[in-house]
């Protein structure tokens, strides 16, 4: 399930010199890939020269974690009248499944193959 989520989107333009030299370079890089690993941007944005800083309200479409019933319900496996994909399949296949008679369904919501068959 789904809920909408206001919010302030913050876009941050920056540009974080590398250098002339290996290390610097290297230092630079250091920092970059620290920051996407521990999420923490704090560092990176205080070596960098921030060039703009754009703000927004926004709402987002957030989902929310959907727990399922099985382990909402220990006695999921045990409801009476639920069956599983499996025995559906094998209903189908033996030929032993509760669907109507041909008989019983209008002739405009059968498939042309078997209208003729019947």
């Amino acid at each position: 399930m789904a809920t909408n989520q206001t919010g302030i989107a913050i876009v941050i333009k920056a540009f974080l010199p590398t250098g002339k030299t290996l290390d610097e370079t290297y230092a630079a890089l250091t920092v970059v890939k620290t920051a996407h690993e521990t999420g923490d941007y704090a560092p990176l944005l205080s070596i960098a020269k921030i060039d703009e800083v754009k703000t927004e309200q926004k709402t987002r479409r957030v989902e929310e974690a959907v727990t399922p019933l099985a382990e909402r319900d220990p006695d999921f496996d045990e409801i009476e009248g639920v069956e599983t994909a499996e025995e559906v399949l094998a209903q189908d296949e033996n030929g032993t499944d509760d669907v109507a008679d041909a008989e019983d369904i209008p002739a405009f919501l059968k498939s042309k193959k078997s209208a003729k068959a019947a």
